[in-house]
């Protein structure tokens, strides 16, 4: 009786552990490197979508207007896919603001006429040059295929963006 309920026992935690065994084996955990890589591109999106909403809102001249529609509309595609990769890694995003952009987005708030265009001009292109900065760096340490693969193909977008902001900022330089 004893012996038969031992065997039982052990048949049952065998049972138990086989789901757990084979959850373990079907995906390995995200490396930290992946994990950072898409949190920090998931902010850098939502804060480009919200800024850029902001700029087509609030820009006193229609270049700023029209370029920050088009950065949102940018980033909110590169959102999308950073969203569904990360989904697929089983990585959790917020698609909140962190502190940082909410700080932000309330200082270009106060901002109105060439003032908000200058100022969003000056952060929009050093803020995409960060961005390029920052996925350079990324792309050295990360070591998920699917993750460099969306990487190398976003990296040309984000060199775009920065001429693109350069180009508009001196544009509106030379025409105020």
């Amino acid at each position: 009786m004893i012996r038969s309920m031992v065997i039982s026992l052990i048949t049952a935690a065998a049972v138990a552990a086989i789901p757990a065994i084979g959850l373990l084996a079907a995906e390995p955990e995200a490396k930290p490197h992946t994990i950072a890589c898409l949190k920090k591109s998931a902010e850098m999106n939502q804060a480009k979508i919200t800024l850029g909403q902001l700029a087509g809102d609030r820009g006193a001249n229609p270049r700023i207007r029209q370029f920050g529609l088009q950065i949102a509309s940018i980033h909110k595609r590169l959102n999308e896919e950073v969203q569904g990769l990360a989904a697929t890694k089983g990585i959790p995003l917020s698609s909140e603001l962190n502190e940082e952009h909410k700080q932000k987005v309330k200082e270009f708030s106060q901002l109105t006429g060439h003032a908000f265009d200058r100022e969003y001009m000056a952060y929009i292109l050093r803020d995409h040059q960060n961005a390029v900065n920052e996925f350079e760096e990324h792309m050295q340490v990360v070591e998920d295929p699917d993750v460099l693969h969306w990487m190398a193909r976003t990296l040309p977008l984000l060199r775009f963006n920065v001429e693109d902001a350069r180009w508009t900022k001196n544009a509106l330089q030379t025409n105020p």
